[in-house]
């Protein structure tokens, strides 16, 4: 597995934006930006970092676009919003101009003896480079042009009106409507295909005859920047939401998101698989997978809470006509979509309040960071209970259940959903859920204003707590809460992954970061579910873990098994697959011996996959494979193993319930299926507990 791209170097010399980049043919780099100025950098030595060794004032206005000539050595090329464009030798002195645009040039590129221009004013010029004569003006839609060339020596155009356009000389020979939902920004191509970026926030990978390959969805915002890896393996991305995003092209999945402190413009490849980054803080970043070239820890570390910092600030301004005292409990979250790509918005777990920004790629919202500075009223403790999670909430109030029940606690935030905390309090107590209104409105008038977020008036005297229950139909049906297993001794797992580690091949042993990697996931695990998993974590955890042998597998899937109680866990079943490798593989890994040691933690790994939304609809998806791996090892002679699959039968029996409420449709076939298995269970399994989950199944 690679090892993640880490900060090498950090290059300050821009008085603005950095806006552009490229990477000379005698190894320079060039850098531009809104302060109109071109910077050249070089290496002293292969071994050494870059240094800055001229700025160039060429242009009057922002510089929008640089590449390099191969024509000859070190030269390059430079656009500008002052409507010129330039060839520099390599000492950064203008020698040819390129006049004749009508707009700001944004985008070049060279081609044999010749220099393709894209600009504000619809077209790309093609030009000759010895003299700066125009050649060739080409229609190539409406304002902002992007230009590439291909192998083949044609040149394509992407702009403003979402069009796709490949020349042959004059002709337009290709033309894709509608290749984006909004503005396609840059166009890259390598020795197979091209990729563009644009303002839909996708980057799109297609044929040299326009075909479309793939998507590449997960930005939050606009895409500035892409470019193919030297070997093609992987493109890159920059954005206008702060990351630099790496990609695999065979599987067209993100492998690394880099948060910067602001939009990230360009990134650009270097031959030794460096990455250079221009950002809007004025900093031109290069980042390495090579630990000798990394920098110091501590300035890894000084950039990245940087970076955080500024995303947080961002969401905080960006959310500032919000009153703080109407954030939205979490809880509504997976009810919630965002109006656009990017859109951000605040909500409240457990008294902090995080800015979220939606990811309309994925479907789902992307945590940002905590919003500092939002008010934390006055709060009341609530020890905690199976539903409610121990913590201060703003109330906590006595509901008198009558004389067979007594009185039982309530605990409520402003800005929760008070339908939401009604339904959670009647699936603790197992009451029908006909009493749902009378619990919210209970809720409603002693929180006041609260319960819709806002802080409340000063009350008038309690509302009583409601008594008159309807009675439930059956003192202990529906049950709602799932059957999970959170428990784990955490020390004495990675002791034992640690001690394997040593055991199996070489190629599959973590080497020392990636053991950092995997103890410090450990420990957010540990901390529970307010932590937050760093990418590289989870992809040790589970797919660099997950290439062990089986004999070396079984605390590996109890890791995973404690991973699916931390919400990061949903990553995993939010693409287009939802996570179906990763059941599969559990499933095959309960098959492969339903006694031992691993297979009850790949039966306690499934009951685990309906803690989260995300991850139970996942495992209801494949609900015809997950119980046939059920039934089978109903014939266990563990107990614990019996117990854990008798749990996921309870819970698949939840799900259907909940998924089955009108107008949607009863699922009669899993229905029976769940029915006959827990029967099954209670004519061949003797444990107790295993029994009773199967009845409440059945129930």
């Amino acid at each position: 597995m690679d090892v993640d791209f880490e900060l090498s170097q950090q290059l300050q010399g821009h008085e603005s934006q950095v806006r552009c980049l490229a990477l000379l043919s005698d190894g320079a780099l060039v850098s531009g930006g809104l302060d109109s100025q071109v910077i050249i950098w070089r290496r002293p030595s292969e071994e050494e970092g870059f240094i800055r060794e001229k700025t160039l004032k060429h242009h009057t206005d922002f510089v929008f676009a640089l590449a390099p000539s191969h024509s000859e050595k070190g030269s390059f090329y430079s656009g500008s919003k002052d409507r010129l464009a330039f060839k520099c030798d390599r000492e950064g002195n203008p020698c040819i101009q390129f006049q004749g645009h009508e707009g700001p040039v944004c985008s070049i590129v060279e081609i044999g003896a010749k220099v393709v221009t894209g600009a504000w004013d619809g077209t790309a010029k093609v030009w000759d480079i010895t003299n700066g004569t125009c050649l060739l003006t080409l229609e190539a839609g409406a304002h902002a042009v992007a230009v590439a060339t291909l192998p083949t020596g044609e040149i394509v155009t992407g702009s403003q009106d979402k069009t796709l356009r490949v020349f042959r000389g004059e002709s337009c020979v290709h033309k894709v409507d509608e290749a984006h939902g909004d503005i396609i920004r840059h166009i890259t191509a390598s020795s197979t295909g091209m990729a563009t970026a644009s303002n839909d926030g996708s980057v799109k990978l297609w044929s040299f005859d326009g075909l479309q390959m793939s998507v590449l969805g997960g930005h939050q915002s606009y895409v500035y920047g892409v470019a193919f890896s030297g070997d093609n393996s992987e493109i890159i991305s920059a954005s206008d939401d702060s990351t630099l995003k790496v990609w695999s092209v065979n599987d067209s999945q993100c492998k690394q998101s880099i948060v910067h402190a602001g939009t990230v413009w360009q990134a650009i490849p270097l031959p030794n698989s460096d990455i250079i980054t221009a950002c809007a803080d004025m900093i031109v970043r290069v980042w390495t997978r090579d630990p000798a070239r990394m920098a110091a820890e501590a300035e890894r570390q000084t950039q990245q809470e940087i970076a955080q910092q500024a995303a947080v600030a961002a969401a905080q301004k960006g959310s500032s006509s919000v009153p703080m005292d109407s954030v939205i409990d979490i809880s509504r979250m997976p009810t919630m979509v965002g109006k656009k790509n990017g859109d951000v918005k605040m909500f409240n777990d457990n008294g902090t309040v995080f800015a979220y920004m939606w990811n309309a790629g994925a479907r789902c919202w992307d945590k940002v960071g905590e919003v500092m500075g939002a008010p934390k009223p006055a709060k009341v403790f609530y020890e905690g209970d199976s539903v409610f999670p121990s913590g201060e909430y703003d109330f906590v109030w006595d509901v008198d259940m009558g004389p067979s029940m007594g009185t039982k606690k309530l605990p409520f935030n402003r800005g929760q959903n008070p339908l939401q905390a009604a339904e959670s309090f009647c699936s603790r107590e197992q009451i029908h859920k006909g009493n749902m209104d009378q619990i919210r409105a209970f809720i409603e008038q002693n929180a006041g204003d609260g319960a819709s977020g806002a802080a409340p008036a000063a009350p008038a005297a309690p509302a009583p707590a409601p008594t008159a229950y309807t009675e439930p139909s059956m003192e202990f049906f529906p049950v709602l809460q799932p059957a999970v297993f959170k428990d784990g001794k955490f020390e004495a797992l990675q002791g034992k992954i640690l001690e394997f580690n040593q055991q199996v091949e070489e190629e599959l042993r973590l080497d020392p970061v990636d053991t950092q990697h995997l103890i410090e996931g450990i420990s957010k695990l540990k901390m529970g579910v307010s932590t937050e998993l760093r990418d590289c974590e989870k992809e040790i955890i589970v797919k660099k873990l997950g290439k062990w042998p089986n004999d070396k597998l079984f605390p590996v899937v109890d890791l995973w098994r404690l991973l699916l109680a931390h919400p990061s866990s949903s990553d995993f079943f939010k693409g287009s697959d939802r996570g179906t490798s990763y059941i599969l593989q559990v499933l095959n890994l309960l098959a492969v011996d339903i006694n031992s040691p691993l297979g009850l933690c790949a039966a306690r790994y499934l009951a685990n996959l309906f803690i989260y939304q995300t991850n139970k609809y996942a495992a209801f998806d494949k609900r015809e494979l997950v119980l046939n791996g059920v039934e089978a090892a109903i014939s266990s002679t563990n107990k614990h193993t019996k117990l854990a699959c008798a749990s996921v039968l309870l819970n698949m029996a939840i799900i259907l319930y909940e998924s089955s409420q009108p107008p949607k449709a009863f699922d009669e076939a899993t229905a029976n299926r769940v029915l006959q298995l827990a029967l099954t269970f209670l004519s061949k399994v003797e444990d107790e507990d295993a029994r009773c989950r199967a009845m409440l199944a059945i129930g």
